[in-house]
């Protein structure tokens, strides 16, 4: 077992550290409104917020070991952090095989979980030894056994959730009691060894219940394969979709997921079946705070002079980090695209506000006919909720650039991450469970961490 140390803590650079009994990040939000006005806009990367979720992870679904999604925030602190706590990583590409190894991280500890894989990012993924990877057509299996037959393949099945922001299945995924099996039994025939089952059931899932009926499916997979050819499956990935607000608890999707898990992979029965999931949203989500600015301003007032609307611009928008509400506007409650109100102007007369991203493009529109108070040149207005994709979303479409990344971390988080970055990768979890878990009940926010 190669237990290379990581190295990527010290290459960490800008990172605040902050007194272990500083409070929420709002006094640092408060700190900056008191300066000047900012040309671009600026992200607070909150770790503790991070390593909260990983302890809530950690407690709701202990049988499930997280490899985070890559592709849903990459800034090098998010992967420093959890590299250190000792997750896997969900890859999608060379790019992402390529800056998860360079972080120290070993093969073992990533999944190659695109269903569809390039000749040269699979080249790569077998000089590197990532073995681990996901097919669901019979097309993408033969690519394999040609080009890496030592790899270990897990089958995607498609069981997409009824309520959910973006399906996936369309794209990927094949039927569990169809085409799942003639897959099975062509890579028998091929020689090449298939691991496991993976599902998706959607990015952001609004139905809990539906991992259960994935992970029942899932069953019938490993049940086939044992019973009618002969496979012993022993991996069981169950996706991700996992919401990651700081007002969307993950309890109910957990309960669904250990409940299924007790049910059709009890441990006293399969305890070599190893559980892991693909969480992105859910571990990022609310780590991340968007500051921006009023760059300009109109007044829309009707034939009495009486104010109609107010229309502000500001220097980011949905061609930036605020791409991931563009994409669900038709499905979020409208008030999700609602910037922060400040507890000082909770008690300011309100009116229909729209505010615009930078760009010239029309589409360009964060929110509309929302209720807020005025704001002025210069103010800042702050959007929370905003770790999922924007960043990895994000152009500079007009010129208009990303915005700055600040990172925030109290000294004591700080410290233990050093503490356990020189570990045995399979011991972090469980060290830093240990550490944390007894002392803290399973609804403390990140601050109280």
């Amino acid at each position: 077992m190669d237990t290379r140390q990581d190295t990527h803590l010290a290459k960490l650079n800008n990172v605040t550290i902050r007194p272990a009994s500083a409070g929420s990040l709002e006094e640092e939000i408060s700190r900056i409104i008191e300066d000047e006005p900012r040309e671009h806009p600026l992200h607070l990367l909150d770790l503790d917020d991070l390593v909260g979720k990983h302890l809530v992870w950690l407690r709701s679904m202990p049988r499930v070991t997280p490899f985070y999604a890559v592709k849903c925030n990459d800034d090098p602190a998010i992967l420093a952090t959890l590299a250190a706590l000792g997750t896997g990583f969900d890859c999608a590409s060379e790019a992402e095989m390529r800056t998860i190894l360079a972080l120290g991280v070993t093969p073992d500890r990533i999944i190659f979980a695109h269903p569809i894989k390039s000749v040269q990012a699979l080249a790569f993924a077998k000089a590197h030894g990532i073995r681990r990877m996901t097919f669901d057509n019979e097309c993408e299996l033969e690519k394999v056994a040609r080009e890496y037959p030592e790899a270990e393949l897990v089958l995607r099945i498609r069981h997409d959730s009824d309520r959910v922001l973006i399906a996936l299945g369309k794209k990927f995924g094949c039927d569990a009691r169809g085409d799942g099996r003639v897959l099975l039994a062509r890579a028998q025939a091929l020689g090449v060894a298939v691991i496991g089952v993976s599902f998706h059931v959607g990015c952001g899932s609004l139905d809990a219940d539906c991992f259960y009926h994935a992970i029942a499916s899932a069953r019938s997979v490993f049940d086939y394969a044992k019973d009618e050819l002969g496979m012993r499956l022993w991996l069981l990935d169950v996706g991700g979709g996992f919401p990651g607000d700081n007002d969307k608890p993950i309890d109910q999707y957990a309960e669904a997921v250990s409940r299924a898990l007790q049910e059709f992979f009890p441990p006293e029965q399969d305890e070599e079946v190893y559980v892991l999931g693909e969480p992105g949203r859910f571990y990022v989500g609310s780590a991340a705070t968007l500051l921006t600015t009023v760059q300009g301003k109109k007044i829309v007032r009707d034939d009495a002079g009486q104010i109609q609307q107010m229309m502000y611009y500001i220097n980011d928008g949905v061609f930036g980090t605020l791409f991931d509400w563009l994409s669900l506007r038709e499905i979020k409650d409208l008030k999700r695209a609602v910037p922060l109100v400040r507890r000082e102007r909770e008690h300011e007369p309100a009116f229909p506000t729209t505010i615009w991203g930078p760009t010239c493009d029309s589409t360009d529109i964060v929110c509309e006919d929302v209720p807020y108070p005025e704001h002025h040149i210069g103010d800042y207005i702050v959007f929370e909720n905003l770790g999922a994709y924007g960043m990895t979303f994000a152009t500079n479409f007009n010129g208009f650039p990303k915005p700055t990344v600040q990172v925030y971390v109290k000294e004591h988080t700080w410290n233990m991450l050093h503490s356990i970055a020189g570990t045995d990768w399979r011991q972090k979890t469980l060290t830093f469970f240990e550490r944390e878990c007894p002392r803290k009940g399973p609804e403390q926010s990140s601050d109280q961490l």
